[in-house]
């Protein structure tokens, strides 16, 4: 199978997702809208990412600092366009951070301020939906602590399933039609990654302040591994339904 990613920035790659899609032998073809951003519309790079008419299987989204309301972009907006076809025609998505704020937000949701700003570690929980569904059945009743890098949430769409919440931000994850994912949070992530976002963040690392940063490290010690570990699972069980719907 062969998958398009829109990242958003250089520093926010799908990183463990393209690691374990590669390594199932399925091809990525990443377009980087922070280099390029008329790459999508101006037609060189891609079709349309519709079941019935692209050479593509499934549409990645990736985070980064943009705002889903950002319709006056051309990046945003041409990526809301090709998330509300691909949720038309039955594409298999992944939405990651901003992606899931995409996903959200083109079938119905509202974007707005997160009632708390989450960078670090938090742990997300499975909702009443999540035994049910393939991918999030894994996850814990105690919960899992994962990577969470952002400043916005989104309201559920009336069409979305809830699988993964928090008291404090309770949608952290959805899914849409089968096949179809938004995640808030950053399962993708490595120490390198999470490095590289914090120099480049000096908003984030005001707002962490020296304390957060050191706890912040220390707990990637603890709970990346996990983290990933759980990353590797979602992401073969979401190649697994894209080969059915495919086939």
């Amino acid at each position: 199978m062969k998958f398009l990613v829109l990242q958003q920035l250089a520093i926010e790659p799908p990183a463990l997702i393209d690691e374990i899609i590669r390594s199932e032998g399925h091809a990525l073809q990443i377009i980087n809208l922070e280099l390029d951003p008329q790459a999508i519309k101006s037609g060189r790079n891609m079709d349309v990412p519709s079941q019935s008419k692209s050479e593509w299987d499934g549409l990645i989204t990736m985070g980064g600092p943009q705002s889903a309301n950002d319709v006056h972009s051309t990046a945003i907006s041409t990526c809301l366009g090709l998330i509300a076809d691909a949720i038309k025609h039955d594409v298999p998505m992944l939405g990651i951070c901003l992606g899931a704020q995409l996903m959200a937000k083109a079938a119905g949701g509202i974007i707005q301020a997160s009632p708390v700003r989450e960078l670090g570690w938090h742990p997300v929980f499975p909702t009443a939906s999540a035994p049910d569904d393939a991918l999030f059945r894994a996850l814990p009743d105690e919960g899992l602590k994962v990577f969470q890098w952002h400043g916005e949430s989104f309201t559920l769409p009336q069409s979305g399933a809830l699988l993964a919440s928090h008291p404090d931000v309770p949608h952290q994850a959805f899914r849409l039609g089968k096949g179809q994912y938004g995640l808030q949070f950053h399962i993708e992530v490595d120490k390198e990654v999470i490095e590289r976002w914090i120099e480049a963040g000096e908003s984030e690392r005001d707002y962490l302040g020296a304390n957060g940063l050191s706890r912040l490290r220390l707990q990637s010690d603890v709970y990346l591994l996990p983290m990933q570990s759980f990353c590797r699972e979602m992401i073969q069980v979401w190649l697994r339904e894209a080969a059915s719907m495919k086939s």
